[in-house]
């Protein structure tokens, strides 16, 4: 993980962010997916899906295996993540970003575990579904 790679994965918790934030003005933060919920809810859904995929991508394939465990784990009680678990992501991932820069300006620094902390406590915060999806293209890729 670097500075570059940290602010590309901003960018995508912001995008995950504008998703869930009109998923949950449509259809409300508790709604639930049945076969017959409307086209666009499940759209919305299917994109948070694949934006929290895309966000899990960009971390360590370390991170994704050791994801740190935080409770609640909101995958548990309702369908899709909302935006107060997003605006937590966003603010580790403002601290991912502070932990890169810090130690690519000081490189003797030893802030790498901390590099690899904030990035699992990022990769908790995912559907443990895009985590698999995005360790099973990684592993494809390799």
């Amino acid at each position: 993980m670097n500075t570059a790679f940290a602010r590309l994965l901003a960018a995508k918790v912001a995008e995950l962010m504008e998703t869930a934030s009109i998923f949950q003005a449509c259809y409300g933060k508790d709604y639930r997916m049945k076969p017959g919920s409307p086209t666009h809810a499940w759209d919305l859904y299917q994109s948070m899906l694949n934006q929290q995929t895309a966000i899990a991508q960009l971390l360590d394939i370390d991170a994704l295996e050791d994801a740190a465990l935080r409770l609640p784990q909101w995958w548990k009680w309702q369908e899709s993540i909302d935006t107060g678990v997003i605006a937590q992501m966003a603010q580790e991932t403002y601290h991912l970003i502070a932990c890169c820069a810090s130690f690519e300006a000081n490189p003797t620094a030893n802030s790498s575990p901390v590099i690899g902390c904030s990035q699992r406590v990022i990769a908790s915060m995912l559907h443990p579904s895009t985590r698999m999806v995005a360790m099973g293209e990684m592993a494809k890729a390799s």
